[in-house]
């Protein structure tokens, strides 16, 4: 069987399995004990494996670091504390199997062997949206494959589809991400170790809708807001009207409050357009952009948390040191970079094959930020992308999802974003076989019914009523 991502050293046996009923965690965190006592409960059931622990007699330096040593005495697993031990767990949970020569399970065995792991990088996230054509179920399995995987951070950006109070004029009626769904959510997450961070698009990409579907979420429905955006199919908010801030300001506030707070908020700022609005336009956007992102700096600096934006406006279309690399900034908004608070967190996304290097992730490292490699689907680009990153030490990596909840690109990014970040020597993803057979494990976790809610696809034939997602 498969760990995904591969451990750091692991050697276990194709032949040799002893039974598993029983696991002693050297740990002296009584939180990590409870934890796994009700995950293997979860996990197993009837055959759960009984919890013994012993005194902590490890010596890392990281707190996610773990070890498994398994024989015919049973299960060790040795962690500093809980995240340690839930990330032994989840490796153990991906080699057990059920008994042979029985018709239903009697109990789990594991091969015999031990594992030595810990991660690569700090910040381990992937970014996932909310469509108003998500389901629920959707994204909380996304979410507990990204636990599963050892990441953990996920940046969940609505797509006019967060039921806000203070401006419930800004998405789609009846928006499926409604509190009680973020908060079971969160909940969720943070039992898993996995940190929850909302997403609002404050600059850029203002129609919370995909360009080439040509909708927008609050326009579309409700002509009269138009003064908030700028004119231009109100793609960007309009960065001179005061309004438009404090309708910003509170929706980050109402978003934080109901994630429960997190360190981190992503504030988008990508592939803006220029300004079409005659008071923009008549001002130098530089100076409009830069106090504009100050603005939510400090909304969010007084909730405790730190701005994460996209990097491309920071960088000149054109400019020859980054060519073959995303830069869609003017020269004004390239100064920006220059200006801004350096707690900043800058998403340094691209999304094609791995190239020789990224200038782009030292030249921001330079300036002071924390930089995160943001790939998506391509798998020499994602690694290539971790070596750069681990090549200048810099903050970790946010894979990206975007609308691919499906298939095989679904299983090339989970698999490769948790290779790159936990153990980049692996350069290319294992078999989606045990994708599929973990895919499966959270889907019991969640106790789903339906047909259409299992597998990587939701159909399996095309018919005039169904489709893939």
């Amino acid at each position: 069987m498969d760990i995904i991502p591969t451990p750091v050293e692991c050697e276990l046996s194709v032949e040799d399995y002893v039974p598993f009923d029983k696991i002693t965690i050297s740990t002296d965190d009584e939180s990590a004990i409870k934890w796994a006592e009700r995950h293997l409960t979860l996990w197993y059931n009837k055959f759960a494996p009984k919890v013994y622990q012993k005194r902590y007699a490890g010596n890392f330096t990281q707190k996610s670091a773990y070890t498994v040593n398994i024989s015919k005495k049973g299960v060790e697993i040795c962690a500093k504390g809980i995240d340690g031990v839930r990330y032994a767990l989840f490796s153990l949970r991906q080699i057990a199997i059920a008994n042979r020569n029985t018709k239903e399970v009697e109990q789990y065995i594991v091969p015999v062997g031990s594992i030595s792991d810990f991660p690569a990088m700090e910040f381990r996230g992937m970014h996932i949206c909310w469509f108003p054509e998500t389901q629920e179920y959707e994204v909380e399995r996304m979410i507990r494959m990204a636990a599963y995987y050892k990441l953990n951070y996920v940046v969940l950006e609505p797509w006019g589809t967060y039921q806000s109070k203070v401006a419930p004029w800004l998405n789609w009626d009846n928006p499926p991400m409604t509190k009680r769904a973020i908060k079971r959510l969160v909940a969720v997450a943070n039992d898993l170790g996995v940190t929850l961070i909302p997403q609002l698009n404050i600059f850029g990409h203002a129609a919370y809708s995909r360009s080439r579907s040509g909708k927008h979420s609050t326009l579309d429905l409700r002509p009269q807001y138009q003064p908030l955006f700028e004119p231009m199919d109100g793609w960007n908010w309009c960065l001179t009207n005061p309004v438009a801030r404090r309708v910003i300001a509170d929706y980050m506030a109402e978003l934080l409050k109901d994630f429960g707070n997190p360190k981190f908020f992503h504030i988008g700022c990508d592939e803006a357009q220029r300004p079409s609005c005659p008071q923009c336009v008549a001002q130098p956007y530089s100076k409009l952009f830069t106090e504009h992102l100050k603005f939510a700096h400090k909304v969010l600096a007084e909730h405790g948390a730190r701005p994460m934006m996209w990097h491309d406006m920071l960088l000149k279309k054109g400019d020859s040191r980054w060519k073959g690399h995303k830069a869609n900034g003017t020269v004004e908004t390239a100064k920006v970079a220059q200006t801004l608070p350096k707690d900043i967190v800058i998403c340094d996304w691209n999304y094609g094959a791995g190239k020789e290097s990224y200038p782009s992730y030292s030249y921001f490292q330079s300036l002071g930020y924390d930089v995160l490699a943001c790939p998506w689907e391509n798998v020499s680009g994602i690694h290539a992308e971790a070596d750069a990153i681990q090549q200048i030490k810099a903050f970790g990596m946010l894979g990206t999802l975007w609308h691919h909840y499906y298939g095989s690109s679904l299983v090339s990014i989970y698999t490769n974003v948790a290779h790159a970040t936990w153990n980049p020597t692996i350069k290319k993803a294992k078999g989606s076989g045990a994708f599929r057979t973990h895919f499966r494990q959270v889907s019991w976790d969640m106790k789903l019914k339906r047909y259409d809610q299992f597998g990587i696809q939701n159909y399996q034939i095309l018919t005039n009523t169904a489709t893939y997602k």
